[in-house]
């Protein structure tokens, strides 16, 4: 097991294909922990729906000042099936996207899949972090446990989203390297 979890050191060299072979897959394990994270969110939003429309309803009647009370009342009977999209129908999407995601990833071993879901996740927690301090909790987050648990789930898939991005780059040049393309050219013969 613990040769298994060596290749989430990025100090690690892959020395050879089996290593490298191991770390690009731990980048299909990285995408199902995100797509896990986005379940939970979903669960969360699902138990404290009705705490999410509040709170929402309360910041559009906050911004009221100076609208339409026409538009006011459009916005609010828009919070609903907004809500029920926004918060539960689009994590559930994204997370099985994730999933698919990281089978393509465990099959095909590639460096694009990793480094694309480590910049949403690198977004996403930079995002997180901006709003915590602005002071913009989310509302379905009632507790410091709630939120320092939501970023252990955030930060989780990071070291397995870096070693698949290493080890598609290492198999990469692997592969290069057994095609010849990364050894200089031999002198052709002298006539």
């Amino acid at each position: 097991m613990n040769d298994k979890l060596a290749v989430l050191n990025p100090f690690a060299r892959l020395a050879d294909e089996t290593l490298a072979l191991r770390a690009a897959r731990a980048g299909a394990i990285g995408a199902w922990l995100s797509a896990a994270g986005g379940v939970l969110v979903t669960i969360q939003m699902t138990l404290r729906y009705d705490l999410f429309v509040a709170g929402v309803r309360d910041r559009i009647l906050a911004s009221a000042d100076g609208r339409d009370p026409a538009a006011t009342e459009r916005m609010l009977g828009m919070i609903e099936p907004t809500a029920l999209w926004a918060g539960i129908g689009m994590p559930l999407l994204i997370s099985a996207v994730y999933v698919g995601l990281g089978f393509v990833q465990w099959r095909r071993a590639t460096r694009f899949i990793p480094l694309v879901l480590l910049l949403i996740a690198a977004y996403g927690l930079l995002a997180s972090a901006n709003d915590l301090m602005a002071g913009k909790v989310s509302p379905i987050l009632t507790s410091p446990f709630e939120i320092g648990l939501n970023w252990i789930i955030s930060l989780l898939p990071l070291p397995f989203l870096v070693a698949g991005l290493r080890g598609g780059f290492r198999l990469k040049a692997l592969g290069a390297a057994k095609a010849g393309l990364s050894s200089p050219p031999s002198p052709s013969p002298a006539p």
